[in-house]
């Protein structure tokens, strides 16, 4: 659910009376867990037994449990529904049963490793097969943790709910129950607002995340090259236009062999064509629309994004090498699947193995706030971005259940069959969602404020000063 209030500072005795009573807090199935995300405005309130207490009261519903266990989580920022681009804070809900959504939640994890010493906490939120790692957010000016994961204990046996134990945690896996599990990446739905910036080609040369040589017009160039142009000409336009606010995000799109697939040729056929002068913002909004869907097919078929980290300049040998973003996980890997994905790579399973196609894309400037494919609630991860919001646009007001999800500032991180060249994946295109929607019987109408399912929900505190 979605509650906007307008507060100078937070009442949570007047949040709770709002949502205390409402249908989708009705727990007939006894839920004595939840997950609670909330954005950095509000990262001391986790530490406070009170109103933890009073939440956990809440979420128990009227279950009559005596135990109701809370794990809880500052992300950078709650994703809206209804295909805004805009981030929330506030607090975003999902309700189950301990065992089976949080298992070994008070199990003891081992020591981070060194490599990790300076990353931030994580979530991983399984959704059936796929899996979306979501890192937490930096803590450190609200409440003095680099970031912050707890997981506490209310006996809810007395009027006054009590904390009867409390601990932090790097990393915690969280068992989304969906009406059907997702089978595989490609069912998962990803969006993704991108400009083409060149033809798919077919890579010649590669080894691990480097690029070598593509193919253009029959004929294998520097993997550069054609790249370096299209930049190059594109900020020679923007110093009139004033489009470009920066430096330019590029991304490859890399895509298994064609020929092993006949949609995949399609697709490739169908194309839309590359950018050859920067868009306006109308433009840009049906150039970004039509590319995602394009991409979103290429995903759907084995194609993965990756950010292109540097690349031209030098001579000789390293001359228009290309190299990409090699980070596929949030945490380290072992030494044993460091050396896996190395023996992978060398048997031509790396990032881009010779024949694959690779098309390259820009990130698109600060993006209209509508432009994004028209998501209905559901289970929603993604990143962060500048979005051009109109100076006196209005909140979104009122009640949308069944609605849970989280924005990073940086990447999220994803799992499951159907990667090729490894079981992890990044994401880090701005504005770039993964979703899970339910269906619309399911959900019920935004208008009649139906409440299907009391598993999930979001309280959004838009325009909150705390």
């Amino acid at each position: 659910m979605i509650i906007n209030l307008f507060f100078l500072q937070v009442s949570y005795r007047e949040l709770f009376e709002n949502v205390r009573g409402k249908k989708i807090l009705d727990n007939p199935d006894g839920h004595n867990a939840a997950v609670i995300l909330t954005t950095p405005s509000f990262a001391r309130d986790l530490e406070n037994a009170d109103i933890m207490g009073q939440f956990a009261k809440l979420m128990a519903g009227s279950a009559d449990l005596g135990k109701f266990h809370v794990l809880s989580a500052v992300v950078d920022h709650l994703a809206a529904p209804t295909g805004s681009l805009r981030s929330h804070q506030g607090v975003s809900v999902l309700r189950g049963h301990l065992d089976h959504m949080l298992p070994h939640l008070w199990q003891p994890l081992p020591p981070k490793s060194k490599d990790d010493a300076d990353s931030v906490s994580a979530l991983t939120f399984s959704l059936g097969d796929p899996s979306v790692t979501l890192p937490l957010a930096r803590t450190t000016f609200h409440n003095s943790r680099p970031s912050t994961l707890l997981t506490s204990e209310f006996d809810l046996a007395h009027s006054v709910p009590r904390l009867t134990q409390q601990a932090e945690k790097h990393s915690q896996f969280v068992k989304v129950s969906l009406d059907h599990d997702i089978e595989s990446l490609a069912h998962l739905d990803m969006w993704a607002p991108l400009m083409p910036l060149t033809q798919p080609r077919t890579v010649t040369e590669s080894f691990g995340n480097i690029i070598r040589g593509i193919e253009v017009d029959g004929n294998t160039i520097p993997a550069s090259t054609e790249l370096e142009d299209i930049v190059n000409k594109l900020h020679k336009q923007n110093g009139p236009s004033g489009v470009l606010s920066g430096p330019v995000g590029v991304w490859a799109m890399v895509t298994p062999d064609p020929n092993a697939s006949g949609a995949l040729e399609e697709w490739f056929e169908e194309a839309p064509e590359p950018i050859t002068a920067l868009p306006d913002v109308e433009d840009i909004r049906e150039t970004v629309e039509q590319t995602a869907q394009h991409l979103k097919l290429l995903y759907s078929h084995g194609g993965r994004l990756y950010k292109i980290l540097s690349g031209g300049g030098g001579w000789g040998a390293k001359k228009g090498l290309l190299s990409l973003d090699p980070q596929r996980a949030h945490f380290s890997f072992s030494e044993e699947e460091e050396m896996q994905n190395f023996i992978q790579s060398m048997n031509g399973g790396g990032f881009t193995p010779e024949g694959s196609q690779i098309q390259f894309f820009m990130s698109a400037p600060a993006l209209p706030e509508n432009t994004a494919e028209p998501f209905t609630p559901g289970v929603v991860f993604g990143i962060s971005g500048d979005v051009a919001v109109p100076e006196e646009a209005d909140p979104i007001k009122g009640f949308i259940g069944q609605h849970f999800g989280a924005l990073s500032n940086s990447a999220i991180y994803l799992s499951g069959q159907g990667l090729p060249g490894g079981k992890e994946t990044k994401l880090s295109v701005p504005h770039s969602r993964v979703y899970s929607r339910e269906s619309e019987v399911k959900m019920g109408a935004f208008e009649n404020l139906a409440y299907e399912l009391a598993d999930v929900g979001t309280i959004a505190l838009a325009g909150l000063k705390h």
